[in-house]
């Protein structure tokens, strides 16, 4: 049976308190076991309780990342840190990514991406909500605000947490601007990836899988615009990252 219960030592989230042998198992395979026995409002609060699940570590590790950026921006200067940083992008993950993405339309790459940030527990209850919103020329996933970067700067809603450039975590933000700040300066360290996502796929085919609608002031909320015609792509998204656009027909998309 259900056995949830608030737990001071994990921020006082609920946590699974079941017995040893239930303990290992999956919440899904709990969910599908109180269903198939009639246990629907036990399966609906495990659905909700699966949240917190993967809220706790996502957090964690979001917040970890910042912080080693911000170290080694400090230890080693900012281009040291952009260099690490885009270095470990371009050798397998978004590489992998370009490569998928090319071989899908513009809508699937919209349900991809989807699906991958209503992993990233974004949204106001950081519960992975996004809206997805056609805007004639491109398809916007609305992140407000998006579960990392987005959350990190704003602070904490569900766990109460100050803003990440704030003490107790004082994390860093560029002190210069940088192609891969979208020539802006105080990014937070955590969104140069963001940046980045645009400029190997630009570098590899010419234009990017889709632009960051990054917003300075935090309390507005982040989007990624995915054209359905890389022409149709704006030329300051190019310039602002020190990218030349190509011309009309060229590059891979």
């Amino acid at each position: 049976m259900l056995k949830l219960a608030d737990l001071a030592a994990a921020g006082g989230r609920a946590v699974r308190q079941d017995d040893h042998a239930e303990l290992g198992r999956t919440t899904a395979d709990l969910i599908c076991r109180a269903i198939d026995e009639g246990r629907y409002d036990e399966a609906k609060a495990l659905a909700r309780y699966t949240l917190d699940e993967g809220r706790a570590l996502h957090a964690l590790f979001c917040d970890w990342v910042w912080d080693l950026l911000t170290r080694v921006a400090d230890e080693s200067g900012e281009r040291a840190m952009i260099d690490i940083l885009h270095g470990s992008q371009e050798t397998w993950m978004m590489y992998r990514t370009w490569k998928g993405y090319l071989r899908m339309t513009v809508e699937e790459r919209v349900q991809v991406t989807a699906e991958i940030m209503r992993s990233h527990y974004g949204g106001p209850d950081q519960d992975g909500a996004v809206e997805i919103i056609d805007r004639d020329d491109h398809i916007a996933i609305v992140m407000d605000p998006c579960g990392s970067g987005g959350r990190m700067r704003r602070g904490d809603p569900v766990e109460g947490t100050p803003s990440r450039l704030d003490p107790p975590y004082n994390f860093g933000a560029t002190r210069n601007a940088h192609a891969e700040s979208w020539g802006l300066r105080n990014v937070p360290y955590y969104c140069l990836h963001c940046a980045n996502n645009e400029m190997l796929p630009m570098r590899w085919g010419g234009h990017p899988l889709w632009v960051t609608a990054y917003d300075p002031d935090a309390a507005k909320p982040c989007e990624w615009h995915f054209y359905k015609e890389a022409d149709d792509i704006p030329e300051d998204h190019y310039v602002r990252v020190g990218m030349p656009k190509p011309r009309r027909g060229e590059g891979r998309y």
